[in-house]
């Protein structure tokens, strides 16, 4: 069973109607609003709802106690210092969205993807101990998206309805939430978008 998000504040019934349409490998847009996107294929539509499938990747990772709100301000800074230059080679290295946070045993993980090509063997290391470069294995997410701000309510209710969509598909949604923005904090509510997924076991 995948984990819950498990955040502060009263949980809601997002009342997101999920249609049932089907549209397999769809083509998705290479940017979003002028920053790189993490590359995926889109395998099915289902209203709000997305069965994506991600190539590896590598991240540059920190992990942040705190609240969620707090922990990703503090974990965005410090990977941001990372990608304008603060680390070994003194080099830039591309912004890309979205941003991701999870929930771990050790603490909210906070994440930037790094450009498509980059491994990280040939990224530059980080000066700071607690920036971590890794590679990620290709991926399944069930993946909702919405648009507003990313509230307590609007993320656990994200949450239930994929944990809800994935049983009604037969699909077995495994481990915690996968939290994903796009917009810095100055974008409009209406403008902004955000994402929930589950790791969709084999």
């Amino acid at each position: 069973m995948p984990r819950p998000v498990r955040l502060s504040g009263p949980v809601f019934l997002s009342g997101l109607v999920l249609a049932a349409t089907l549209a397999a490998n769809l083509v998705r847009a290479d940017s979003y609003r002028g920053y790189p996107e993490v590359p995926y294929r889109a395998e099915r539509q289902m209203g709000a709802v997305e069965l994506r499938h991600y190539p590896a990747r590598t991240i540059a990772e920190v992990i942040v106690d705190g609240t969620r709100f707090a922990a990703i301000n503090r974990g965005f800074s410090e990977l941001a210092h990372y990608i304008f230059g603060e680390n070994a080679a003194g080099e830039k290295i591309a912004m890309t969205v979205p941003v991701g946070q999870t929930r771990t045993d050790r603490g909210w993980a906070i994440r930037f993807t790094m450009p498509e090509d980059a491994t990280p063997e040939t990224l530059p290391e980080p000066t700071k101990s607690w920036v971590r470069l890794r590679r990620l294995p290709p991926e399944t997410l069930l993946v909702l998206r919405f648009s507003g701000r990313a509230t307590a309510e609007k993320l656990n209710a994200a949450g239930r309805d994929l944990v809800a969509e994935g049983k009604a598909r037969g699909l077995h949604l495994t481990g915690p939430a996968r939290l994903m923005f796009y917009d810095d904090p100055f974008t409009m509510p209406w403008n902004r978008r955000n994402e929930v997924g589950y790791l969709v076991a084999p």
